[in-house]
C-alpha cells in the first residue's frame, strides 16, 4: 500500500473479495458497523462489516470488538432528550439491537418489517424476513 502504515496484525480473510490476506485500516465513516480496508492483492480500499469476515486472528477480533463497541448506534431517548428506562420497549429494542450488531457489525438506519409477518425487524439483523420466519424456510 503507497504511503500508508499498515498493521500486519489487523488481519482477516474475505473470500467475496479475493483470496489471500486484508487488513484493517480503520472507520470508514459510512455506516454504523462498516470497517475500511485495503486489499494488496488488488491495490484498493473497500468496506467490509464483520459478518462478511471469514477468518481472522485474535488481535483483529479484539480490534473488531472495541471497534464495535465505540460505533454503536446512541440508545434511544424520549422527547426531553433522557434515555429510556431499561423497561420500556424502546430501550429493549435498543438493546436487542446492540448485542445483535455486536455479532454481525451491521446496522440498518430506518425502520423495517418481515416480509413475511409483518413484525418489527431489529436494525442489526441482516435478513429481510423475522427470525422466526427466516428459521422456517
Amino acid at each position: 500500500m503507497k504511503n500508508h502504515d499498515l498493521d500486519n496484525e489487523l488481519w482477516f480473510n474475505f473470500k467475496e473479495h479475493c483470496s489471500g490476506k486484508h487488513f484493517i485500516v480503520g472507520n470508514p465513516h459510512t455506516f454504523h458497523g462498516r470497517i475500511s480496508a485495503y486489499c494488496p492483492q488488488k491495490d484498493v480500499f473497500f468496506n467490509v462489516s464483520l459478518r462478511e469476515i471469514d477468518e481472522m486472528p485474535l488481535t483483529t477480533k479484539y480490534w473488531i470488538k472495541g471497534f464495535l463497541v465505540g460505533n454503536e448506534p446512541a440508545c434511544p431517548v424520549d422527547d426531553e432528550g433522557d434515555v429510556f428506562p431499561r423497561t420500556h420497549e424502546e430501550f429493549i429494542h435498543w438493546d436487542k439491537n446492540i448485542k445483535l450488531f455486536h455479532k454481525t457489525g451491521y446496522w440498518y438506519s430506518g425502520d423495517r418489517n418481515c416480509g413475511v409477518c409483518g413484525l418489527k425487524l431489529l436494525n442489526s439483523w441482516t435478513e429481510f424476513d423475522c427470525e422466526t420466519c427466516f428459521e422456517k424456510k
